[in-house]
């Protein structure tokens, strides 16, 4: 079988660029629609079997209607096209309050034709056209999915993140128990992977504050492939294993942190309970930084242009 691997979409990033008066529309989201459409165009030309999206399809949990609107377009394209698509629910799409929504809820509610939600663990079956394909998907582990009130009463949030990591760890070892063989497996979760590489985005954000997952609790054997998001640089954190355990990274730069990161996804191929992928990368916008050093004496402003003007900035940020 073959599927597609993505994660990260975050339409609403809106760092730099402008509104585009010719639609209204902030051109860092276009930016970010062309690369999220390029890869569902890829997955349509491939006539992939399934597309995993391994979280955050927002900024935030409270996405405008327009970033809603651009979001669906293109699980509706899938949906039309009779491929599934297994969305995860990541941290971005989560909300703050208890009881509220997520961002992907609605498409539960709406019972968009191939379409599943994962708010919590869940096994799903899923018939593709290739046959019976096993998902077994984590959103965002939060405090309310694994833990009760009275576990959290007088205790710290450092303690709250280890008690989290012991009982996701225990779900990720029941998971593994419970795959048939014969039929491929895939490990779909949002999440922080202890050896992950952070984008330099991400690291003040990100570290210390979540919990986090080693390779090797991941890596079940009994996985054909673990599908990951929520880190934005591209990496297989088991290379020189049988099994990969893969972020695709996001499908866009978020700020000059990703500037030297390729963007993409991933296109995975099982076969005989072997399993292949390939990084596609999108046509995400250059950022370039430019250093330069002015000689003493010379005017910086000439100097400055002089430099700017040295390279390429054409459809640069």
């Amino acid at each position: 079988m073959k599927f597609l691997h993505i994660a990260d979409v975050h339409l609403g990033m809106e760092n730099y660029g402008r509104v585009d008066p010719s639609t209204g529309l902030h051109t860092r989201l276009k930016d970010f629609i062309k690369c999220f459409s390029f890869a569902i165009d890829i997955a349509l030309e491939e006539k992939a079997d399934l597309v995993i999206f391994a979280g955050d399809a927002y900024k935030n949990s409270s996405p405008n209607p327009t970033h809603q609107r651009e979001f669906a377009r293109q699980i509706y394209r899938l949906s039309e096209a009779e491929i599934p698509i297994v969305l995860i629910n990541g941290n971005h799409d989560n909300p703050v309050s208890f009881g509220k929504a997520t961002s992907l809820d609605i498409f539960g509610t709406l019972n968009v034709p191939k379409a599943w939600i994962v708010t919590e663990p869940e096994l799903l079956n899923i018939e593709t056209k290739v046959g019976l394909v096993q998902v077994f998907g984590l959103p965002w582990p939060t405090k309310n999915l694994f833990l009760t009130k009275e576990e959290c009463k007088n205790i710290t949030d450092e303690e709250i993140i280890k008690h989290l990591q012991i009982r996701v760890s225990k779900k990720i070892l029941e998971f593994a128990r419970m795959v048939k063989p014969g039929i491929p497996a895939i490990f779909a979760a949002h999440l922080a992977a202890a050896e992950a590489i952070y984008s330099g985005s991400e690291r003040s954000v990100i570290i210390g504050n979540d919990p986090v997952f080693s390779t090797q609790v991941l890596a079940q054997k009994e996985f054909n492939y673990v599908a990951l998001g929520h880190i934005h640089k591209f990496q297989d954190l088991n290379p020189d294993n049988d099994i990969p355990v893969v972020y695709p990274g996001s499908i866009e730069r978020i700020n000059f942190g990703e500037e030297k990161e390729d963007k993409g996804f991933c296109l995975v191929n099982i076969e005989k309970g072997k399993t292949s992928y390939e990084f596609i990368p999108v046509p995400a916008r250059r950022f370039i930084t430019i250093d330069s050093v002015i000689p003493q004496g010379e005017d910086p402003t000439n100097a400055l242009l002089h430099e700017i003007e040295s390279h390429d900035l054409s459809d640069a940020i």
